[in-house]
């Protein structure tokens, strides 16, 4: 098969999909705004093409729209017309396919989540009590998801959470498909070690450690709660560490105050013992690390699934989640997680301190909660399942 994929920050969610079409033998090209690709030895083949926009830091989805149509056209007059398009749907990159490809061209659509308040913590942080959603946000994200479906023959979803956000009539017209994990190359260590002498960190397996990992700092991911839950952790705990890992960036959710960062913010007042703080590691970094965790907090509002949560009970780290999260979801409480209250630090706390102290029930969970990956999020059933999908679709328009 030869597959066109689109996103903004290419590879995005396909991160890990795309090397495996790529070893299976299928041309795989890309369309992204990035200014470099994705690069190493299991990239070997890829086709990428850059679209630009002028002299804008932030382009508008217009512009976005009219960028990947003009390379869209660009390949088409120069003989180039793949099986299959695969685009994210998220910033309007998809809203020109099937007037430039064509009515026999297959779309699937990447529409990720349908946008609503609760998805950013209104109606389920209680510290958003007294603030109200402000912009067009949620109403833009959903007409540009409704503009997408419209168009494709197939749309894809990542996790059982993020199906339900979407409308009943909608959610008929959605694939579930996680977005696996190479379990094969993520695997738990009981001996696992990780030293970050920049950061005077030297980590075992073993040790009381916690864990958080965002791509940003932000309460979207629970970072308060986590916080405000620790003081609690190391009057129990003297010796627990805390290690939190992500930038201090906007993220996705309420801007932080202003001057300050969220994690600053959630940090005011706090006796920050035991706490360290580290901006990036890089991906083997990070997977040796929740190798070494005995306590994985995988907070969240219910947005998406978060990549660090999965990578988490891959690593056969115990987690724990609140309810209403997308990973809680995809898991049994006391089996796979311990769930918690999302807006109870005292439940947190005591469910944190119950893993650290009994590592024989830590372990059963992170072994369960592998086990529920080898089920649901194995990344060579997620291939297999996308094959599948593409083969169906290409198949009957075919000569």
């Amino acid at each position: 098969m030869h597959l066109l994929l689109i996103h903004q920050n290419f590879p995005g969610q396909f991160r890990d999909l795309a090397p495996l079409w790529l070893a299976a033998g299928h041309q795989v090209r890309a369309i992204g705004s990035e200014q470099q690709p994705p690069c190493g030895e299991h990239w070997e083949g890829l086709i990428y093409h850059r679209y630009h926009f002028e002299n804008r830091d932030e382009p508008s989805l217009k512009e976005r729209a009219a960028g990947v149509a003009l390379l869209c056209r660009q390949l088409r007059e120069n003989a180039v017309r793949p099986d299959l398009v695969l685009a994210h749907s998220a910033w309007g990159e998809a809203l020109q396919l099937r007037r430039i490809w064509g009515s026999a061209m297959p779309i699937v659509v990447y529409p990720e989540l349908w946008g609503h308040p609760r998805a950013l913590g209104f109606g389920f942080d209680d510290a958003l009590a007294d603030l109200t959603p402000v912009g067009d946000g949620f109403s833009r994200q959903n007409l540009l998801t409704d503009l997408a479906l419209a168009q494709a023959d197939a749309a894809v979803v990542a996790s059982r959470s993020q199906l339900a956000s979407f409308p009943a009539p909608l959610q008929q017209r959605l694939t579930l498909l996680p977005e696996g994990v190479d379990l094969e190359r993520i695997k738990p260590d009981r001996e696992a070690r990780l030293n970050l002498p920049e950061h005077g960190l030297e980590l075992a397996a073993g040790q009381p450690l916690v864990t958080l990992i965002s791509r940003n700092l932000e309460p979207l991911r629970g970072l308060r709660q986590a916080l405000r839950a620790w003081p609690l952790v190391r009057q129990q705990l003297p010796q627990a560490q805390l290690l939190v890992v992500g930038k201090q960036g906007q993220g996705y959710g309420v801007e932080p105050p202003r001057g300050t960062s969220h994690l600053m913010d959630a940090l005011d007042g706090l006796d920050a013992s035991g706490i360290s703080v580290v901006n990036w590691l890089a991906h083997p970094q990070m997977l040796q690390l929740l190798r070494c965790s005995g306590c994985h907090l995988a907070l969240s509002y219910p947005y998406t699934l978060s990549w660090s949560a999965l990578e988490a009970m891959a690593c056969g780290a115990p987690l724990v989640t609140n309810i209403g999260s997308p990973i809680a979801a995809e898991l049994e409480h006391d089996r796979d997680v311990l769930l918690v209250p999302f807006n109870d630090v005292d439940a947190l706390a005591t469910a944190v301190v119950a893993l650290l102290q009994d590592s024989a029930r830590a372990h059963q969970l992170g072994d369960h909660a592998r086990q529920t990956m080898q089920g649901s999020f194995n990344l060579a059933a997620t291939a297999q399942a996308y094959e599948e999908l593409f083969s169906n679709l290409i198949g009957p328009k075919k000569p």
